[in-house]
């Protein structure tokens, strides 16, 4: 009896002393939706009329919207390092897009830095990467060696929608797309494409937890869209707003055929998904390109994408989990891209050290709902550009050129036409004591931009050719 009365004392410490980590059965599955140049009012949650979302409109229904919701950056790979690792890129000199540099070891996420990927992996999840990368194309940089399992889709900023030219050796956009390691060809419509890869993936990792991230290069240009639902557009006399309502119209449907799969499987009531666009809209001029870059609606903001005005950072943001959290609600207070890995590492129960975004899953859950952030940054160009927001909606920003400084309160003056630098000197002194703070940590930029990296390329070639200068 003595014995047996130890052994039942020492199951009963052992189950006591387990780690509180959920079980792999008990974790969610968790999927990332990241949308590529999506304007704020292009999604029918936000007042877009143009063309229909109703596969986003009916999960941004279902779940919490963040009516302060917004890109870690204006560009596209800045954003993407953000939401890898759950930090502020300029922590590690990520200010500008990653040049197209195969051979450059350098030019892509640190490989000290930690991606959500990997700490998903290391609790048990299978990981899943299909679509944009944009995070350096080198072969240490490849997704499988970040954490991904499995990885289908463009190793750079963005391709064609229709197909692949061997020819065209000079632009990524042809490239061949990447199964893992193999190269592929563009056999469909490439969102149609991405789509049945992610499909394939979830059926897959059915009987495990996963974590799926779906980065749709849509609606990206080059404006390419499928002849049928441009017709069912015919209404938007703006050629180009047509195609690119179309490539709207076509992700959302993507996201349809998603969603009726986790139905199908059983498992959407235990699946955590979260939508985002990596930045704003390109407004027109943008690039100089004025016909084809004026087909995105940012409203009611001012700006677009390359800008920290409203229209470039502050974009469609929800997150849908219908087994854990109310449908209906919107939250009123700042969330980030760095917010949806921190909010997947811990649901996972993950490692969350050196995350700087807060779990979102608390915030909208806490009674009344809690705080996120005090104040939220945002750094361009080594500094020459910058903003402050904080969880008030005050905005002080240097956007470069004159004035030097412009400080808005968003609550009142949402296309920041009111500039009330002069009339709220304290305030502002707050807010950039606020930045100061934050910007002390940060790294210089560590990238320039892909036509500059080329041009000095050149000219690193063309010196070594000719030799040391003549004296």
């Amino acid at each position: 009896m003595p014995n047996r009365l130890c052994l039942l004392m020492i199951a009963v410490a052992v189950l006591l002393l387990a780690p509180t980590t959920p079980a792999a059965a008990d974790k969610p599955n968790i999927i990332v939706i990241l949308a590529d140049d999506l304007g704020h009012a292009d999604v029918g949650f936000n007042g877009c009329t143009d063309f229909p979302t109703p596969h986003l409109d009916r999960l941004a229904a279902g779940g919490v919207k963040f009516t302060m919701g917004y890109a870690n950056h204006s560009f596209c790979s800045p954003t993407r390092a953000a939401l890898m690792t759950g930090k502020y890129q300029q922590r590690f000199g990520y200010e500008l897009n990653v040049p197209y540099a195969p051979r450059d070891k350098v030019a892509g996420l640190p490989v000290e830095e930690v991606t959500i990927a990997k700490r998903l992996k290391d609790v048990g999840y299978t990981t899943g990467l299909i679509g944009k990368w944009h995070l350096g194309v080198s072969s240490n940089h490849h997704p499988l060696k970040r954490g991904f399992d499995r990885f289908y889709g463009m190793i750079g900023g963005g391709h064609d929608y229709l197909s692949v030219d061997s020819t065209r050796l000079d632009n990524p956009y042809y490239h061949a797309l990447i199964d893992n390691k193999q190269y592929v060809n563009v056999e469909k419509y490439l969102t149609h494409q991405l789509t049945d890869e992610a499909l394939e993936f979830i059926e897959d990792s059915k009987d495990q937890p996963f974590f799926l991230y779906l980065s749709y290069n849509a609606p990206h240009g080059p404006f390419q869209a499928p002849q049928s639902t441009m017709d069912e557009l015919s209404h938007i006399e703006h050629r180009f707003r047509r195609i690119y309502g179309a490539m709207v119209v076509e992700m959302d449907r993507g996201i349809g055929r998603v969603m009726q799969k986790l139905d199908e499987l059983g498992l959407e009531e235990n699946t955590l998904i979260f939508f985002q666009s990596d930045n704003g809209g390109p407004e027109k001029g943008y690039k100089s390109v004025e016909e084809t870059w004026g087909l995105t609606d940012n409203s009611p903001f001012k700006g677009g994408k390359g800008y920290l005005h409203e229209g470039g950072i502050h974009v469609p943001y929800f997150l849908y989990w219908p087994g854990k959290i109310e449908a209906g609600q919107t939250y009123p207070y700042p969330a980030l891209s760095i917010d949806i890995t921190r909010t997947a590492a811990a649901v996972a129960g993950a490692d969350e050290s050196d995350m700087e975004g807060v779990n979102l899953i608390e915030c909208v859950t806490a009674d009344p709902v809690k705080v996120s952030h005090e104040h939220i940054f945002f750094r361009q160009n080594n500094n020459v550009i910058w903003a402050v927001i904080d969880k008030d909606g005050n905005k002080l920003t240097k956007p470069g050129g004159d004035p030097a400084l412009e400080l808005y309160n968003l609550q009142d003056d949402l296309g920041e036409s009111k500039n009330l630098i002069e009339q709220q000197p304290e305030l502002a002194k707050a807010l950039q004591e606020a930045y100061d703070a934050w910007n002390a940590d940060n790294e210089a930029t560590r990238f320039v931009t892909h036509g500059e990296y080329n041009r000095l390329l050149d000219e690193m070639h063309g010196s070594i050719s000719k030799g040391p200068p003549s004296e």
